[in-house]
């Protein structure tokens, strides 16, 4: 049997594991009550998924959830994990549980997409327009702008941060992600 690749980190099953799988992944949803099980560990997973939403509780309970555990994430993402979080669609601070400083501004719309920087990350979406749920300001030092929006104030859609041996993706794409860039992440993960 196939070791679990990818955790889903999400309050009640989703749409997104069937995307996953249905790509050839292995992926579980791990729900609030998990991630705070005291022998829980994200040990063994190589691709950690927070999907869009997380951060409105209309849609989800999980900030608590990643705010209390903010260390476990941390400590795996450090030891050469992947992290992948995409817009929490609240203004409130949803970001602050990262070990990267990141803010977050609500507006979703269509957004023609520039290339910043050359990163294998670019290849979240395989098309020159996409749905965006807002935009990143505030990026910290350890994050580099890899897409932005291509209007006249170039918000940053997609930022990289390396972080210990592993990786931050945060973006405010709201598709599913493609499968050569899940496929990036987990092949990646351990190896950066």
């Amino acid at each position: 049997m196939k070791r679990i690749e990818i955790a889903l980190l999400w309050d009640k099953d989703t749409l997104f594991r069937g995307y996953l799988i249905d790509r050839g992944f292995t992926c579980e949803v791990v729900m609030p009550n998990t991630l705070s099980a005291p022998f829980f560990s994200l040990t063994g997973y190589k691709l950690v998924i927070v999907p869009a939403g997380f951060g409105n509780e209309l849609y989800s309970g999980m900030l608590k959830a990643l705010r209390a555990n903010s260390e476990l994430i941390k400590d795996f993402v450090k030891a050469g994990g992947a992290l992948l979080v995409s817009g929490a669609l609240s203004n409130k601070n949803a970001y602050n549980w990262l070990p990267i400083k990141i803010e977050y501004v609500v507006e979703k719309r269509m957004v023609r997409i520039v290339v910043v920087k050359e990163h294998k990350a670019a290849g979240i979406v395989e098309k020159e327009e996409c749905m965006c749920d807002g935009y990143f300001t505030g990026i910290g030092a350890d994050g580099e702008v890899i897409l932005r929006e291509k209007d006249k104030d170039g918000h940053a859609i997609l930022v990289v941060a390396e972080y210990g041996a592993g990786e931050i993706v945060a973006t405010t794409i709201h598709e599913y992600p493609s499968e050569r860039f899940i496929a990036y992440c987990v092949e990646g993960a351990g190896v950066r």
